[in-house]
């Protein structure tokens, strides 16, 4: 690494390694685990988080493993990558395994479409780039006729743009090719060099991912089943098998009955937990590098946070962009505000399905996490990527949002934690023993995806949210006490928010939001003299009322006065209710819209604690003449 670092030395997502070291971009070597990693298992499944940088430690593997076809003896690309880098001093093991393998590498992160035709047509083409890197194998007398015709066959189907696969025929051929290609290729490689393959499949879960969302699941479970089937678990040709992704899918055959398989994931993986992401030494260094050591507490506090097997961890992807934009030209790095990267990275909607969630402990779950608390789950095992709606289990969503880096864990002690078995697994990765974790949010910048959406949620661009706000409005103008309380009752139950609930203003807060939306809305049109007013703690009669709602176009007006309660008693709901009533009256509230001639004024009394409301009213009849 440069001893000194600009900005020019950062870009974040470069997931080529050979690029990443030609153009002298900052790498974190991690290559000294490649070791360990080679010896420890035929086939490994790594799980981590998004974003962390799984590709990129993919792309090293195969640039150290990978032999030069034309010229097998010929190491000098390994040589040129790795000569800088703690893996070139280890000579014998470089000597056995540095550019001596055939790689087939493989990332399934672009293979996804709106429909099953859509993500097969993607599939198509990652296989199309891989036949065309190994078209030379034709012209090969070492190979076998009908695998050479096999070859060149499937290269100029998965090449044809024109290709339509909503043909059933053709269908049909793509699926058997997707199904057969990597272990085609991988015995055309042994017979060509007498070495066995490995095989690097990236981001494995992300078509089943996909495909849950946009209805065809089954259909790509079938063809990423029998892709890794056929290549990780019955080829004879196959030296070393790596997976990658977020997510687990056990109980589906996928990695079941292969011969010396490890899933090293996030909870379990104690030998290789600093293998992928940044330690906060690491970046401490970098920091260093850049002459920006005094923000170190400030990238901690962002970007720190996840716990793999307790080891703590920063994201990658999130400290790259920080230092790219903190180093460039325009901005003063000693001042630069860590921003919110990872909210734009990926879509942020299962967020959003949680906090939509009819479950009110549900809800007040999320609200702790999002107050800094934690929370205890069970861990859930998954027969087939998860499907994530309203109605989805607050364990469910807990456990998909860990493996995806919204959660982390928090690794104490005094959590009992499910034994491993004789290969390091957790038991929870390979049987239905049932394991509860402890986990919170992990940093400030996943934290504000949460606040973010809920600014989304609850605000004027969210129909649902208007539609609500709205109905509330006209039950207040209508004097139907009923209806208002329980149009409180339900958006308290769905409403997140990270302020005190314990004092009266947080209930103000939350009521001035939705009848602003509210009142802003119903005035919105041609006939301008509809609007409705609304006066938060304004100066009225003999002190500030809450809030004060008016029609002048009617001559009406709605007094609004809220009191938190100590308990939550139905006499203490009633007293308070009382209380606020009197207070309006005392304070003469109505005054000066009396004054000004309105004829029918409605007080209201509400009461609150926790998320439930009484309310109660008291009207003032029109004034007679």
């Amino acid at each position: 690494m440069n001893e000194s670092l600009t900005y020019q030395n950062f870009e974040a997502g470069m997931e080529d390694f050979e690029k990443l070291i030609n153009r002298k971009l900052v790498y974190i070597d991690k290559t000294s685990y490649l070791e360990d990693l080679l010896h420890r298992a035929m086939v490994t499944l790594l799980l981590r988080p998004r974003r962390f940088g799984k590709t990129l430690s993919m792309s090293m593997l195969s640039c150290f493993l990978e032999m030069n076809y034309l010229h097998p003896e010929d190491r000098s690309r390994p040589e040129r990558l790795f000569r800088d880098l703690a893996i070139y001093k280890n000579k014998a093991f470089c000597d056995e395994y540095m550019g001596r393998f055939p790689v087939i590498i493989i990332s399934l992160k672009s293979a996804e479409g709106s429909d099953f035709v859509g993500a097969m047509k993607s599939i198509m083409e990652l296989l199309g780039a891989l036949f065309k890197k190994y078209a030379f194998l034709a012209a090969s007398d070492k190979q076998d006729p009908s695998y050479v015709a096999a070859l060149i066959r499937r290269k100029d189907i998965c090449l044809n743009e024109s290709l339509n696969l909503r043909d059933t025929v053709n269908m049909d051929t793509a699926i058997a090719i997707a199904k057969s290609s990597l272990k085609l290729l991988s015995e055309m490689l042994y017979a060509e060099y007498s070495k066995e393959t490995v095989i690097i499949i990236d981001e494995y879960d992300v078509p089943l991912q996909k495909a849950k969302v946009n209805g065809y699941y089954t259909e790509m479970l079938d063809v990423i089943k029998e892709m890794l089937g056929n290549a990780l678990k019955t080829n004879n040709s196959l030296a070393k098998g790596f997976v990658t992704g977020c997510l687990r899918i056990a109980h589906q055959s996928i990695f079941t009955d292969i011969n010396n398989f490890v899933c090293l994931g996030s909870s379990n993986d104690t030998q290789f937990a600093e293998f992928i992401g940044l330690t906060k030494d690491e970046t401490a260094s970098l920091l260093s590098q850049c002459g920006m050591e005094s923000r170190l507490p400030d990238v901690v506090a962002w970007y720190d946070g996840y716990s793999f097997a307790g080891n703590d961890m920063l994201c990658p992807w999130s400290v790259l962009n920080f230092l790219y934009d903190a180093l460039s030209p325009k901005n003063d790095c000693t001042v630069f505000k860590p921003q919110n990267y990872w909210a734009n990275s990926s879509g942020n909607d299962i967020i959003e399905i949680c906090m939509k969630h009819p479950d009110s402990s549900d809800l007040e779950r999320i609200e702790n996490l999002m107050r800094g608390g934690s929370e205890t789950i069970t861990l859930k095992t998954f027969t087939s990527y998860p499907e994530i709606n309203g109605n989805t289990s607050f364990d469910t969503f807990a456990t998909l949002m860990l493996h995806t880096g919204y959660f982390t864990e928090v690794w104490d002690d005094e959590i009992v934690r499910t034994e491993k078995t004789a290969d390091g697994n957790s038991a929870y990765d390979d049987s239905d023993i049932v394991r509860k974790t402890v986990i919170k949010i992990p940093n400030k910048e996943v934290l504000q995806c949460f606040l973010e959406k809920a600014k989304s949620i609850f605000s004027k661009e969210n129909p649902e949210w208007i539609g609500r706000a709205l109905e509330m409005l006209n039950a207040l103008f209508s004097g139907d006490a009923e209806q208002v309380q329980n149009i409180i009752t339900d958006m308290l139950m769905s409403f997140i928010s990270i302020r005190d609930a314990s004092v009266e203003a947080y209930y103000h807060g939350f009521m001035t939001s939705v009848l602003g939306i509210a009142a802003g809305t119903a005035g919105q049109g041609k006939n301008r003299i509809n609007t409705i007013k609304m006066e938060s703690q304004e100066d009225s009669g003999n002190g500030f009322s809450d809030i004060i709602l008016s029609k002048s176009f009617e001559g009406k007006a709605v007094i609004l006065e809220f009191k938190k309660c100590k308990t939550g008693t139905p006499k203490a709901f009633r007293n308070m209710c009382q209380e606020a009533l009197k207070q309006i009256e005392k304070k003469k509230y109505e005054y000066r819209y009396r004054a000004s001639g309105y004829q029918e004024i409605i007080k209201y009394g509400i009461a609150f604690y926790g998320k439930g409301c009484l309310v109660i009213k008291k009207t003032d009849e029109p004034v007679s003449e």
